[in-house]
């Protein structure tokens, strides 16, 4: 009988703790180490709506959309941006970033410039990161 008691309490242990790690998975906008990456996922799979949705600052994507529905927004990033952005965010994957003196905005100066731009920003707002540029 002891043993059903500790294969029971066994199981929902395993239960809660499961559902418990999976409620606190981070986001990978919270760090530039998970935030690259995602960027580069989102826009090699070209779900470039998901993209703005997560790395378009809140302010900026809402300018953008009470004008264009995002699936326009997103249509037109995908046919004019998000191949140039593609290569500049594999560019920076492998360097260091600066940081302004807060450390809520990070600066890649590229080695190369890439169709005209030698830099890109990432700012903090709230927790997560966004592209500034």
């Amino acid at each position: 009988m002891k043993r059903v008691y500790l294969l029971a309490a066994s199981v929902l242990a395993s239960i809660f703790f499961g559902v418990a790690a999976a409620d606190t998975k981070t986001d990978p906008r919270e760090s530039l180490d998970t935030a690259i990456p995602e960027a580069i996922r989102l826009l090699e799979a070209r779900e470039y709506a998901a993209f703005l949705k997560s790395f378009l600052p809140p302010h900026e994507l809402k300018k953008f959309t009470e004008k264009n529905s995002l699936e326009e927004l997103a249509k037109g990033f995908g046919e004019k941006k998000a191949s140039r952005l593609l290569r500049v965010l594999k560019a920076i994957k492998d360097l260091k970033p600066t940081f302004d003196a807060e450390g809520k905005e990070a600066t890649y100066e590229m080695k190369e410039r890439i169709d005209g731009k030698k830099s890109i920003f990432f700012a903090r707002i709230d927790k997560y990161l966004y592209i500034q540029n």
